[in-house]
């Protein structure tokens, strides 16, 4: 009587089972679909450039400097040390984060294209960028700008040093939720930088600050938590003039100590500041008033 009246019940068991997986399978199906739909969407959608392009020229005159800005925003920090392409994170899920070879990509651009690249995140074919401080380098001038175009136009081609950047389903789950934004739709057109960089100390702390600082202490300096850094203007007292430039210069803070990110920035990029223009920094950020006109 048991196996007879059991057999039916762990048959309806199993058919129910059976039904359950399979709609949760269909449901995983779906969402993976509309996951990589919605991503590939909203990847290829046109993008408005910041206008004006580009008010300045490049010009050979402007490569020397060209290099050394390069540096201190960090061109080389995520493209590498001969800038032929760098690979942040390649995992399963997420997919692989890089930056682009740009000995290959720059002579396949025009000079406005690449302006509209460093400054708007969007690029020759009007797509967006998914990794890019344009939000940043939007307050680029002009003549930085064109001094960093008229240098890379000088870089000779290389091999890639790493395959281009391909989103995982995680990072296309991200980008679908917002949560990894397009870089064009975190610039401000109305935050583009002038013409020419400041000349005076009291107004070039600030521009260097809201530039290179604020690619990754944010736009208004006081800390990003994505990654963990601190608000300039709340640390700044405890450093002295020397301290900041022992730090950008080597990486080395005060006591001694490593600081992960800030300690790579320091060594491949921040110890091209000059001096001139680390005093400079340090006055703005030293500034009590300046926290709140970042």
């Amino acid at each position: 009587m048991t196996a007879s009246t059991s057999s039916p019940r762990l048959r309806l068991v199993k058919k129910i089972a059976l039904i359950v997986v399979g709609g949760i399978a269909a449901i995983a199906v779906v969402a993976i679909a509309g996951i990589y739909g919605i991503s590939a969407w909203k990847l290829s959608a046109r993008h408005a450039v910041v206008r004006p392009v580009l008010r300045v020229a490049p010009a050979p005159s402007m490569v020397e400097e060209g290099g050394r800005l390069a540096h201190v925003n960090a061109c080389f920090g995520c493209h590498g040390d001969d800038l032929a392409g760098h690979v942040f994170v390649d995992r399963i899920f997420i997919g692989r984060l890089s930056g682009h070879n740009l000995t290959r990509v720059v002579p396949q651009y025009t000079d406005e294209q690449i302006a509209n690249v460093i400054r708007g995140g969007v690029k020759s074919d009007g797509t967006g960028i998914v990794f890019m401080p344009s939000h940043a380098l939007v307050r680029l001038a002009d003549a930085d700008v064109a001094a960093i175009i008229a240098y890379l136009r000088t870089v000779e081609r290389r091999p890639d040093a790493a395959k281009d950047t391909s989103l995982g389903l995680l990072a296309r789950a991200l980008v679908v939720t917002g949560m990894i934004p397009l870089e064009p739709d975190k610039v401000d057109p109305k935050q583009l930088g002038p013409l020419a960089r400041p000349t005076e100390a009291s107004a070039l702390g600030p521009y260097i600050a809201r530039t290179t600082c604020a690619m990754c202490h944010g736009l208004d300096l006081h800390g990003e938590e994505q990654v963990q850094s601190p608000n300039l203007f709340g640390i700044m007292p405890a450093y002295s003039l020397a301290d900041l430039k022992t730090l950008l210069s080597t990486g080395i803070a005060t006591g001694g100590r490593k600081l992960g990110l800030m300690s790579e920035m320091s060594q491949g990029a921040l110890k091209y500041l000059s001096d001139d223009e680390v005093a400079a920094v340090y006055a703005y950020l030293s500034a009590p008033e300046a926290a709140d006109r970042p």
